[in-house]
């Protein structure tokens, strides 16, 4: 009796393709994985089977289709996150094509599903009296406040990803002069970003209070806890000081602000100041 390939392929797909050949970041693989945790457990469901008892077959367009419309009906996701999870079978599939020349019929129609066309939403930008009211909301005279100032300083100074920022180790940080951070942001591209003085000072009270040693091999912002900050908790931090500074700035209640809007913020605003285009982009 032959078996099944989709166990083979699953396990090579990620230990071989992806991080051996590829050497695709930790982020990568572990957004590629949850796609096809994801859609493995809704065919399971599906077909009635457990998800051990699943075939390459049992991966058909029609199963496809029919994830990709529960993760906007269910789970409320929206037509980005389902191209990207559509994006991640897509290379799965291609890797399958590549592998199993007897699936090539069965890759070949779940490639030839397209991606789902959508409105793209305006780009939210502060002014510069907006992004102030932000800066001065949190409450300095608390650890945590010093905390939440350094992280507000320190987004719009770098105008960093989420991701970047949670991953910025203290090792990365040069406080002393000429302050700067090295970023490490998409496609493991580095880029060191100059401090202004105001972040830096803030980097310092937030580390004093965790008597931090500037070398160590720790995350930059940690989460009240004490534990590794991480995007969701960055995007919580923002919500509670915008929620905070609408009460007497009521216009920051009708922008969409996340920590992404930090990032347009800071490039908008460097561009204001005459900076090159060049420059902003890199």
């Amino acid at each position: 009796m032959l078996t099944d390939p989709l166990p083979r392929l699953l396990q090579d797909f990620f230990r071989v393709h992806l991080v051996a050949r590829r050497n695709l970041s930790q982020h990568t693989v572990r957004a590629y994985r949850d796609t096809l945790v994801l859609l493995l457990r809704f065919a399971a469901s599906r077909t009635g089977r457990d998800v051990v008892a699943l075939e390459l077959t049992s991966l058909d367009p029609p199963i496809v289709f029919a994830f990709l419309e529960d993760l906007e009906a269910t789970r409320g996701n929206g037509i980005r996150t389902r191209n990207a999870r559509l994006a991640a079978i897509h290379s799965f599939f291609r890797y399958v094509a590549a592998e199993e020349p007897a699936a090539a019929a069965l890759c070949q129609a779940i490639l030839g599903i397209p991606v789902k066309r959508g409105t793209r939403p305006s780009i939210t930008c502060l002014a510069r009296e907006e992004i102030r009211y932000l800066l001065d909301t949190p409450d300095c005279s608390r650890p945590e406040g010093r905390r939440d100032a350094a992280l507000l300083w320190f987004l719009y100074n770098t105008g960093a990803r989420a991701q970047e920022v949670v991953d910025t180790r203290l090792s990365a940080v040069r406080l002393d002069h000429p302050a700067e951070v090295r970023l490490r942001g998409k496609g493991r591209k580095e880029r060191l970003c100059p401090l202004w003085a105001e972040t830096v000072q803030r980097l310092r009270h937030m580390l004093r209070d965790r008597k931090a040693d500037q070398n160590a091999d720790q995350p930059l912002f940690l989460n009240a806890a004490g534990r590794p900050l991480t995007r969701f908790g960055l995007r919580f931090i923002v919500r509670r000081c915008v929620t905070s500074a609408a009460a007497s700035h009521p216009e920051l209640a009708r922008k969409a602000i996340s920590p992404h809007t930090f990032r347009h913020t800071t490039a908008l605003h460097l561009l204001q100041s005459g900076t090159e285009l060049n420059a902003v982009s890199a």
